[in-house]
């Protein structure tokens, strides 16, 4: 409608013109809306992307600290292996031989490589060895459980049996100067067998009798000097070398734990300290294999 005076004008629009205009705003509305949805539906798939990130980190480090602790595990459970080998020959009970005490099994895996086939491969190879020594702890603890209740068992019904048995220090102060086994001469500097395990102490530490038994010899040796020896039955004789004071008694029965000599250096010595042996049937053994506990020294 024009101003005033002026005559109307009709504009007609061709219905294809309008019906397009329409159609051509509608698409580009739906356009609109299909990009503002898809870029709603990209950011929550991108956050939950880094949610799933984050959580697969942390699952990383928790297998990671799980493999340590496993490893820790594993050497709890070896040197429980080791304090058996001790308490099995107090016992008297066989030897748990590295052969038992892996504990092998066998049989296909297909079930357990099957659930980890949807981990990457390097988290797979780590759950996969965590599972394999999991299992193998889990063995590994049953065995110990049922050679714990043998030795138990066996030690219930001998007690005096470990009585005879020596299986403390025959020192309480010291430390280990030279073991069991091959070693050089200390006077000759060549290469010999070495029978007993030396504590070097002081003069005068008091020296005790590592089990039960009677004593069958006190005196002087030439190359032990002053020396008690006991014996404590099923074959088992323990020696005690180098003293300078002997305070037991031929015949004498004495206890585990009892001052049986003080530490000297009489004989074949070059300082200060006790000659320790242990035979069994004549033969001379490792004294070490029959300390159960190097920090006590009576019951």
């Amino acid at each position: 409608m024009p101003e005033a005076g002026g005559s109307l004008k009709t504009v007609r629009i061709p219905k294809w013109l309008a019906f397009g205009a329409l159609g051509l705003v509608t698409f580009f509305l739906a356009s609109a809306a299909f990009l503002v949805v898809k870029s709603s539906s990209r950011l929550f798939h991108t956050s939950q992307l880094a949610g799933v990130e984050e959580e697969n980190a942390v699952l990383k480090r928790k297998v990671d600290q799980y493999a340590v602790q496993v490893e820790s595990l594993g050497r709890q459970v070896q040197q429980n292996f080791d304090f058996q080998k001790k308490a099995r020959l107090l016992a008297d009970l066989d030897d748990l031989n590295e052969d038992v005490t892996e504990v092998g099994v066998g049989g296909p895996e297909f079930g357990r490589v099957q659930s980890l086939s949807v981990l990457g491969e390097g988290t797979r190879g780590k759950v996969g060895l965590l599972e394999r020594d999991i299992d193998k702890l889990a063995r590994q603890a049953r065995l110990q459980r049922e050679s714990y209740e043998q030795i138990i068992a066996k030690l219930s019904i001998d007690r005096k049996l470990l009585n005879v048995t020596p299986s403390i220090r025959p020192v309480a102060s010291g430390y280990i100067s030279s073991r069991f086994g091959r070693r050089m001469d200390p006077f000759t500097g060549r290469a010999s067998w070495h029978y007993g395990v030396d504590y070097s102490a002081r003069v005068g530490t008091p020296i005790f009798a590592t089990a039960d038994g009677v004593v069958t010899f006190t005196g002087k040796w030439y190359e032990f000097g002053w020396a008690v020896e006991i014996s404590h039955g099923n074959g088992i004789v323990t020696r005690y070398a180098h003293c300078s004071k002997v305070l037991v008694q031929m015949g004498q029965r004495v206890k585990r734990g009892e001052a049986i000599a003080r530490v000297g250096s009489s004989g074949r010595s070059t300082a200060p300290h006790l000659h320790y042996e242990v035979l069994l049937d004549g033969a001379k053994k490792n004294p070490l294999a029959y300390v159960l506990s190097g920090r006590e020294v009576v019951d």
